[in-house]
């Protein structure tokens, strides 16, 4: 299976990651659920109490975010799980790449702050630009 790596996500990826994954690979929560997908991940942050989540997540070692890049095969929310170091934190990133995959699903074009056109492209091009416009200004007062 891919990994999905992009934060631009097409219709062909949400089956990826929506999807139950086999019994063996669901998710035991301290607190005795097991989750198979990322809605019932999101559900469980959401009413799971702080104790169990610091089970779960602790400085050296975050469970979700391993369960999400490893088996979910979600680089991207795996990453941003390894940011989240509170509860609430990790319901919203989980809760939003949900939403995004249903809007998706639906029709609706996935918006992200991740632009075709980033500021490190647009700085390179302008830089290419002045330097192409430099050197040719040097090769034509040499010729």
């Amino acid at each position: 299976m891919i990994k999905i790596t992009k934060k631009i996500l097409f219709p062909e990826d949400i089956s990826l990651i929506m999807m139950d994954v086999v019994p063996k690979h669901e998710f035991n929560i301290h607190m005795g659920t097991s989750i198979k997908n990322l809605q019932e991940l999101a559900e469980a942050l959401e009413i799971m109490d702080d104790a169990t989540f610091k089970h779960h997540v602790t400085k050296d070692r975050n469970d979700f975010s391993n369960w999400v890049k490893d088996i979910i095969e979600d680089v991207e929310l795996g990453k941003d799980l390894l940011k989240a170091k509170t509860r609430k934190k990790a319901f919203e990133a989980v809760s939003k790449r949900v939403e995004q995959l249903k809007k998706l699903k639906s029709g609706h074009v996935a918006k992200d702050k991740t632009n075709l056109f980033t500021d490190k492209f647009l700085i390179g091009l302008i830089l290419g630009l002045v330097l192409g416009f430099l050197i040719s200004a040097i090769i034509n007062r040499l010729v």
